[in-house]
């Protein structure tokens, strides 16, 4: 089973994610800053890091940066009360694989664990089409909600923001914004000038490389 490091300064939301974690069968360990959960990155295996982005001595990003420079691997969970589009995106710009803003729901913490879980199986898997698809692309496409939006995209052709919300049954506009910024930024898809989605020929060509995301 994954191993999870918390880095948060909050005593109680730590005892209450860890205690959570470890109910659904991970092994979990906590610290309340970024300066003893690099410690603990450096000296042991951990294949998750859920981290408050404030907090005393170094912020999440600053965690982020370094746990990126040392142990790349390892997939990070930016946990924030202050969350904007802009502010996740520049943390996956940095190398983080998703954030959950506060407060949050149990099940929204469980199944981001899981997709960023997927997400590491899913670049595994795709290191053999290096050369055919850009790493900046295998990233973008290694989230499953992405890969989603691509494939419906593929068999719709041009929708609007809200078919992609209800196809998906996405809550919150503002995580699926966040996710096709990304999309955009990895030159997947567009909009045309009525703000409908579609992909570009770059995203059409990597999705049949891919099988349809298969």
């Amino acid at each position: 089973m994954a191993r999870i490091l918390i880095a948060e300064d909050d005593e109680g939301l730590r005892a209450g994610l860890e205690e959570m974690l470890q109910e659904e069968g991970y092994e979990v360990e906590s610290v309340e800053n970024g300066e003893d959960a690099l410690e603990k990155i450096r000296n042991e295996d951990f294949d998750v890091l859920l981290t408050d982005l404030v907090m005393p001595k170094m912020s999440g990003i600053e965690l982020l940066t370094e746990v990126k420079r040392i142990k790349p691997e390892v997939k990070v969970i930016i946990i924030t009360a202050f969350a904007t589009i802009d502010s996740a995106v520049e943390a996956i710009k940095k190398g983080a694989s998703d954030y959950i803003e506060k407060p949050f729901k149990i099940n929204e913490v469980q199944n981001t664990i899981k997709r960023v879980l997927e997400e590491a199986k899913f670049e595994r898997r795709s290191n053999k089409l290096t050369g055919k698809i850009s790493n900046e692309i295998i990233k973008a496409l290694s989230n499953p909600i992405r890969r989603q939006a691509l494939e419906y995209l593929y068999s719709r052709g041009k929708v609007r923001f809200r078919d992609i919300r209800d196809h998906l049954g996405i809550e919150d506009p503002a995580k699926l914004s966040f996710h096709l910024k990304i999309l955009k930024q990895a030159g997947l898809v567009d909009q045309d000038q009525e703000r409908k989605y579609f992909l570009t020929t770059t995203g059409r060509e990597t999705l049949e490389v891919l099988g349809k995301g298969s």
